[in-house]
Parts: structure tokens; sequence; C-alpha cells
């Protein structure tokens, strides 16, 4: 059984486990499992844990179940090897077969799954392979009823809280994903919280940011902005956000929402904005290359998801930018700004605009000071590279213990 703090750390009998251990992990092959490699909070953090990690310890490989998706460039460059099954939705007697071929192929010292259909194919994989090889869990997804998730998800999650005891390890990216998932019969003795790292060098405050800002979407030299990073999707409620937007306008202020992310541009949040009367106060650039370049600009960053939000890597990199945040109290959010910023209840868009109008109407010098706060409260606890090393304490456990066990 693996035991961590409550942020992911190894508590003192298994750190000594694990600094005894350490020599098991050098030169050790991982091959992570993950759904696809498409733009998503897990997928995400997967490429940046892989251009982290030292390549002369860890030979790494990727085995994506679906065609691997825009961040397949990320994962070989950063020299990992990758491959795919191209398995449909629904898994086929043939796609099993390949999955197991490929983790025989592989033969890695350790298996490292990523959400749930990542997760199950490790294990199963694993045993019908005849691997039987440590496996890691990580699951990026909080689940406040099970109705709201699609019929095939909640079969998948049924499936792994049965499976879950064979894991080694459940990381879990929040606290209340934990809790969501042992409350639908995941194995408590597997927890461990990880929270998702943000890269603070290349999320970091920028004096011109905002002049930039202003200058690319055309907009007054004084006028502040309220910035959201996310793809359109229900569960994030953007709409909410808009509303609140108008409402801030209404009190007077002078704002401009910017929204980045896909179905943006000519979606539902375009359309609140002309039903409410604001249409030019809402921006929408569709999906950007340069957000690491933006994010500094905002003067404000908003995050207003309704449900199934674990640990937000947008509003982390915000408040690695140095921008204070409003969030709503879904995941840990609350958590990750902790006295930084502020926290609403969800799918209150009265709220939100409070929230909002909390840091607008602060001084620059004040909302400059709230968010280098923000800034460090990632770096000491939130960091990318605090992600990767609470990882690598993970993999020296479970191979120690393997090591433990065949000797």
């Amino acid at each position: 059984m693996v035991r961590l703090d409550t942020v992911g750390r190894l508590n003192a009998s298994s750190w000594r486990s694990a600094a005894d251990s350490w020599e098991a992990c050098v030169h050790t092959s991982v091959l992570h499992t993950i759904t696809s490699l498409d733009v998503g909070g897990a997928q995400v953090m997967l490429a940046r844990f892989l251009g982290r990690i030292d390549q002369n310890r860890f030979s790494s490989s990727v085995l994506s179940l679906l065609s691997p998706g825009p961040l397949a460039a990320q994962v070989k460059h950063a020299n990992s090897g990758l491959v795919s099954i191209s398995m449909t939705e629904r898994p086929r007697p043939r796609d099993v077969f390949r999955l197991t071929r490929s983790i025989s192929r592989a033969a890695p010292d350790l298996l490292h799954g990523w959400m749930y259909h990542g997760n199950v194919a490790a294990t199963l994989g694993s045993v019908l392979g005849l691997n039987f090889s440590p496996v890691i869990w990580s699951i990026h997804h909080t689940v406040r009823d099970l109705a709201d998730e699609k019929p095939l998800t909640r079969q998948l999650i049924r499936l792994s809280a049965r499976l879950s005891s064979r894991a080694s390890a459940i990381s879990y990216c929040s606290r209340v994903a934990a809790d969501d998932h042992e409350r639908l019969g995941f194995d408590p003795r597997r927890r461990v919280v990880i929270p998702n790292g943000t890269d603070c060098d290349q999320f970091s405050p920028a004096a011109d940011a905002g002049a930039k800002l202003r200058h690319l979407f055309g907009l007054p030299p004084e006028r502040l902005i309220i910035g959201h990073v996310a793809r359109f999707h229900p569960m994030k409620d953007q709409i909410s956000l808009v509303r609140a937007i108008s409402r801030v306008l209404a009190q007077g202020y002078d704002v401009q929402g910017v929204f980045i992310g896909e179905g943006h541009a000519d979606g539902p949040v375009r359309r609140a904005a002309r039903d409410l009367g604001i249409d030019d106060r809402i921006t929408t650039p569709g999906i950007r290359g340069d957000v690491a370049d933006l994010m500094p600009g905002f003067d404000v960053y908003a995050l207003c998801s309704a449900w199934g939000e674990a640990f937000s890597l947008a509003a982390g990199e915000a408040m690695a930018s140095g921008v204070p945040a409003v969030v709503t109290a879904v995941g840990d959010s609350g958590w990750l700004v902790g006295d930084s910023g502020v926290v609403v209840p969800p799918r209150d868009s009265e709220a939100l605009a409070a929230g909002l109008i909390r840091l607008v109407c602060l001084e620059p010098a004040q909302r400059r000071a709230l968010g280098q706060q923000a800034r460090r409260r990632v770096m000491e606890n939130f960091s990318l590279s605090l992600y990767v090393d609470r990882h690598l304490e993970l993999y020296a456990t479970a191979l120690g213990r393997r090591r433990h066990i065949s000797s």
C-alpha cells in the first residue's frame, strides 16, 4: 500500500523506502497508456511530465488507444516513443489483442495509466500480457453525480472501481476527485493526491503584456480584461460568465471579456453576448498557440465551471502569470487559489459578478500585489517541478515494493 500526504508527498516511512529503492528507478522503462493525445488536462500534464523527466533514468513510451491527436508532437519532442492501437470508442476483440501485444512487446518495468480508459487498459493489458509490472492510475476528473456522465463512462467508472485494488497507487489530481471516486467504490488504500503542476518559467508575469494584449484585440488602454481559457463545454458554464460580465458592465465598470479556446468564436458565448447586448465587450479569438504570452495581460482570470473540474490547469497558469483569479467552488479550485483570489458558488452568475467586482474595483497596485501572491502560491505548492518529483517518488515506491516482493 502506498500512502502519501494530502499534497502527494511520501510520509516518513514511505520516503525511507523510496530512498532505499531509488536504484530501481535507474534505466527504468515506463509505458504510459492514455485514451488519446487530444488537447485536455490529463494529456497536457502527460506531455509536460515527459518533457521534464530524466531520459537517462527513464525510458518512456506512450500507448494511445485512439489515434494520437495534436499533442503527439510534444510527446515525440520529449524523445518518448509513441504507438497507437487505433481502437474505436467501443473496444472490439481485436483491440484487446493489439493492446495485449503492445504491452507484451514493450515489457515495461512500470505502467502508468492516464484517465479511465488508460487506467483500465494498463491493468487489463498487463494481466493479459503476463507482464505483472506495477500499475499506477491517474484520475483527472471529479464526479458530482454519476448520472452526469455518459452511459459508457458510467460503465467504465464502475469497472474501474472493481479493478482499483489491483493498482499499486491511484494518483488523483485533486482531493475532491479522490473523495468522489472513493464514494463510488475506488479502493481508498490506493489514494495519492498529486495536484496538477504549472511551469512557472513558461507562465510568468510580463510588464508589457497588458499593453500588447489590448493592442492585439484593439481595446482601449484603460479597459480591464477579464480572461478565460478553455474550450466551450456545458461543464465549463461559460454562459454564466458572459452573464456575470454583463452585470459588471451594468454596475459601471469598464471591462472586456476575452474567451480563448475552441468553440467560442461562433458559438454559444457569442450568441449569449449578442442576446445580452454586450457583443462588443466579448472577444473570442478562438484557439491560440501563444496563451503563455497572453495570460499575463489579463487583469483578472475567471474560472466558471459548474461541475467536473478537478484541478484547473488554466487557473494555475493565470496565477503563475501574476493574475488573481475568481473561481467557482468546484473540485479543488478553492484550495488552488487559497487567499490569493475569490471563490464563489457554481451556477450563480450574480455571485460570479460580485466576485469579479471585488477584484476589478481594486487599485492597480493592489491587484498586482494579489497577483504576486497568487504566483507565490503556485510556485510553493503547485509547480510542475513538484508535480514531477511527487510522481517519481511514487514510481520509486512502487518499484521498491516490487523488488521487495520478488526478492
